[in-house]
């Protein structure tokens, strides 16, 4: 079921259109023949979007008192919104949960007509996995971060709906592609020589090249999908950090060194990190909540069940995914 023949000439409302996974997303909805409806904040930066070929709104999903423009046009929707990173747990769950219930609660009002929903969660919601072990759908959810748990809430709040409205939760675990920051971050590491081990080698995780977490999306929306269902997606693989870190040492010509970092620094650090925002209106770049990730031994996904319920197979293995993305960074001279 890879066609995208069910999106031709419809109209699409697309929250978060401006991030990472929004922006390809409406540049792929564009190239499918629809009309985009994108609704981002009133602060939100748009260099990844062209404004004249959508409709831009800006609204604030956290207001009950918000209207969703043209709802009454709307075939599909994809709920891309959310934050990462926020200063305080209360900032996650206004965004992340909050605000799900008053866009579904006006997408209700026009059940009978909005034929696809996908809410875009993260594995992060489920928690991480014991090392050499995967965590599925049946897996119980035990968020470690203010992140996870508020990712949690919100898909909580839209399968409430899936009485009524067509809604599918979709969990990828790390998304990385053009235009992602945080994963150049580990790139441009590299690209200098370096590749950091921290706390103990083998660390595993999944990863989705985002063109692959776009078409998932696309074909989860369709109308003949059962309603109420949560996935994980992603490429099919388990990886390791240093194998990520050599494969793209291998893709620049650069001679890998490691630098070992002990977990017991991370905790002075973060809080240090905190103290030099709290002079800021920005969330730190590092924090005690990120800290708890990084410790994790694996943060690993199975993803049978949604190949399976929707005939999905991942395009981009890691080396295809990662290089795709370098010569990105390269010609774009962010390194």
């Amino acid at each position: 079921m890879n066609g995208l023949s069910h999106l031709k000439g419809t109209t699409v409302l697309v929250t978060g259109a401006n991030g990472f996974i929004g922006s390809h997303l409406v540049d792929q909805l564009l190239a499918s023949g629809c009309t985009v409806h994108g609704l981002v904040r009133q602060s939100s930066d748009l260099k990844w979007l062209d404004a004249s070929r959508i409709h831009l709104h800006r609204v604030d999903l956290t207001r009950p008192d918000f209207k969703i423009p043209a709802l009454e046009d709307m075939d599909y929707i994809f709920h891309c919104a959310g934050l990462t990173k926020a200063k305080s747990r209360s900032v996650y769950f206004a965004v992340n949960a909050t605000a799900c219930s008053n866009l579904y609660e006006q997408c209700r009002k026009r059940a009978g007509q909005v034929k696809g929903i996908v809410h875009l969660s993260s594995l992060a919601a489920t928690g991480p996995s014991p090392q050499g072990s995967l965590v599925d759908e049946t897996t119980p959810c035990r968020p470690v971060t203010f992140y996870g748990q508020s990712k949690l809430a919100g898909e909580e709040i839209a399968l409430r709906f899936s009485d009524s409205l067509p809604v599918t939760v979709l969990r990828p675990p790390v998304v990385y592609g053009p235009r992602e920051e945080n994963f150049f971050t580990f790139i441009k590491l590299v690209h200098k020589g370096w590749g950091l081990q921290i706390g103990k080698a083998g660390k595993e995780l999944s990863l989705i090249y985002v063109a692959d977490m776009v078409q998932a999306m696309l074909t989860a929306c369709h109308p003949s999908q059962q309603r109420g269902c949560s996935y994980f997606v992603t490429d099919g693989r388990v990886h390791v950090w240093e194998q990520v870190a050599k494969e793209c040492a291998r893709i620049m010509n650069v001679r890998l060194k490691t630098l070992k970092i002990p977990e017991g620094i991370l905790n002075p650090v973060a809080l240090l990190f905190e103290a030099w925002a709290s002079f800021s209106s920005k969330p730190a770049l590092f924090d005690r909540q990120r800290m708890i990730d990084i410790q994790q031994s694996s943060w690993s996904a199975s993803s049978e069940k949604f190949f399976a319920a929707v005939e999905f197979e991942p395009q981009y293995d890691l080396s295809r995914g990662l290089a795709q993305t370098i010569q990105w960074y390269q010609q774009q001279k962010w390194f």
